[in-house]
């Protein structure tokens, strides 16, 4: 449980989502790099309407707000991030 649950702290606490953090550790294993994922791809995963459309199209910062972790973000979509 999140500490800022748990003590009754009125700070905010970031959602995940585990449908869309699967999905990318399965993108994240093949190695590839990704400007966006196929609605192939994302079939048979329990996804929002909104997270379809941020994988779509690539959108890292949407994927954050909906709860996607940091660390496969960069994974899958190295492209967008320059070193």
């Amino acid at each position: 449980m999140d500490h800022r649950l748990r003590d009754g702290l009125d700070a905010p606490v970031s959602r995940t989502s585990y449908p869309l953090n699967r999905l990318l550790t399965a993108i994240a294993r093949t190695h590839g790099l990704r400007d966006g994922v196929s609605d192939e791809e994302m079939a048979g995963h329990d996804l929002t309407d909104a997270e379809r459309a941020a994988l779509r199209q690539g959108d890292t910062g949407r994927l954050y707000e909906l709860g996607a972790n940091p660390y496969l973000i960069r994974r899958v979509f190295r492209r967008r991030f320059t070193i």
